[in-house]
């Protein structure tokens, strides 16, 4: 009786310890998110216009085509399956600004209009990543998915003039997600720096003609992607 009063003493003594041990192990996290990046546009074929009665000169352009940024901010989940594996879903608002090359028509400089200036392409949306996070050290991760996407607005706008024209992006698409990041979490709660490269598999603009100026000028729509590289700071505090 003596004996098995010992091993029940051990046992419970066993069970407080790795109940203690545990606790110090967090499986679940959720905190901020924010990120700035450099974006690009890829699979930007050359589009075919037409301006007025005249084809000549106007019969391939693209639509986009130079450097860019895009911000985002949203909220990050987090669970830690173990001390190597773990998923995370975030939600994010997310704004992209990439230069036009050439002139909202989509035409070259030389159109018949002659009025190539500077444009932006605007595009706004809500991004949902859904990560695989693996870490190759107590420090560091390696992280992939996909993201879906829901574009909510876009828009062509005139940074020295006024004009303005609607850009109809596809509702739904979605990207695939590669990434790298170091954390410094401890207690439970901290921070994470990462970088990723996100890259649109499906196109951005719906797919048809698109009327520029009524009656006048039409172009096909651009196939084009965006890709971007993005550095981002997660805060977990809960």
């Amino acid at each position: 009786m003596k004996t098995l009063r010992i091993c029940i003493f051990a046992l419970l003594l066993a069970s407080i310890a790795f109940a203690e041990e545990g606790s110090q192990d967090k499986s679940h996290y959720f905190g901020g998110h924010f990120s700035f990046g450099l974006g690009y546009v890829w699979d930007n074929a050359l589009v075919k216009g037409t301006f007025g009665s005249s084809k000549d000169g106007v019969k391939k352009a693209s639509l986009a085509g130079g450097p860019g940024l895009n911000l985002d901010v949203g909220a990050s989940y987090w669970y830690r399956l173990n001390s190597n594996v773990g998923f995370v879903g975030e939600v994010e608002f997310w704004r992209g600004y990439i230069t036009i090359d050439g002139d909202p028509y989509g035409l070259p400089p030389e159109d018949p209009y002659g009025d190539a200036e500077f444009f932006v392409l605007n595009v706004d949306r809500f991004a949902f990543p859904v990560m695989v996070r693996y870490f190759t050290s107590s420090r560091n991760y390696l992280e992939a998915g996909p993201q879906f996407n829901l574009n909510v607005n876009g828009s062509i706008d005139g940074k020295q003039t006024d004009k303005s024209f609607d850009f109809d992006a596809e509702r739904f698409g979605w990207a695939l997600v590669l990434g790298y990041g170091c954390t410094s979490i401890s207690n439970g709660n901290g921070l994470i720096f990462g970088v990723r490269l996100v890259m649109d598999m499906s196109r951005l603009e719906k797919e048809g003609i698109v009327e520029i100026q009524k009656g006048a000028a039409y172009r096909e729509s651009s196939p084009m992607k965006l890709l971007s590289l993005q550095f981002n700071a997660t805060i977990y505090f809960l």
